[in-house]
């Protein structure tokens, strides 16, 4: 398909050199008046430019746009690493709340399944009140990942699958209070985190300015601790 929208695209600018090159052949052998040469010359030389000035202007907005869209791209990515870092921390609270936030500690958490889960877990309304907060957060991120176009459709559908699970976890807390269900959602939302991770590479997660501030503020509340 692309290959022949690129085909349809180069129709006129092949058609527009065929013209100038058929011009200019015919003017050179038929017409011997010297003024009306020049004028035809200059048409089959305009038919010639034509092609080059579009193409020319094709390649800088294509530039410009990939430029956009790359900033554009990780404008969201950071958006949505600092909302998955502020459930982090949530979970922190809930599964580990006597150890400092580190990277080691969220591979941890992630490795963790629910009857694990369900012994640690120590949720309050508190922090389902923040889950729903990161949800309704990447709720209102979705809509605008989906109008831009410029993630891949998985890197949306692991934004809604964080969503679906945080949404899950709240929804199991306040309607039924099934602490059971609630850990499956939980091992399944740190899944979900999990990929995500991994389809913007984790290295570039452990520089999020966020996550390094946090790292901060963790380490001088231990050293205070001290």
């Amino acid at each position: 398909m692309k290959f022949r929208n690129l085909m349809l695209k180069s129709i006129p600018y092949i058609l527009s050199v065929l013209g100038g090159l058929v011009v200019y052949i015919v003017s050179v052998d038929t017409i011997s008046d010297q003024n009306l040469n020049g004028l035809i010359s200059n048409i089959a030389a305009s038919l010639l430019a034509i092609p080059l000035i579009f193409i020319l202007y094709d390649y800088v907005n294509w530039k410009m746009s990939n430029t956009l869209n790359e900033k554009m791209a990780e404008s969201l990515i950071f958006d949505v690493n600092s909302i998955v870092l502020k459930a982090l921390k949530i979970l922190r609270h809930v599964l580990m709340p006597k150890q400092a936030l580190s990277w080691q500690m969220i591979e941890k958490m992630a490795r963790m399944r629910a009857r694990e889960i369900r012994k640690s877990a120590k949720i309050t309304d508190a922090d389902i009140a923040a889950f729903k907060s990161c949800k309704k957060e990447l709720n209102e991120l979705s809509y605008k990942l989906v109008r831009s176009g410029i993630l891949s459709d998985q890197q949306i559908q692991m934004v809604i699958s964080i969503t679906k699970e945080l949404a899950h976890i709240v929804n199991e807390w306040e309607y039924k209070g099934n602490t059971v269900e609630v850990s499956k959602y939980i091992e399944n939302l740190l899944d979900a985190i999990d990929d995500w991770f991994d389809s913007v590479e984790r290295q570039a997660v452990k520089s999020h300015q966020q996550f390094q501030l946090t790292i901060g503020q963790e380490s001088g509340k231990a050293s205070k601790k001290i």
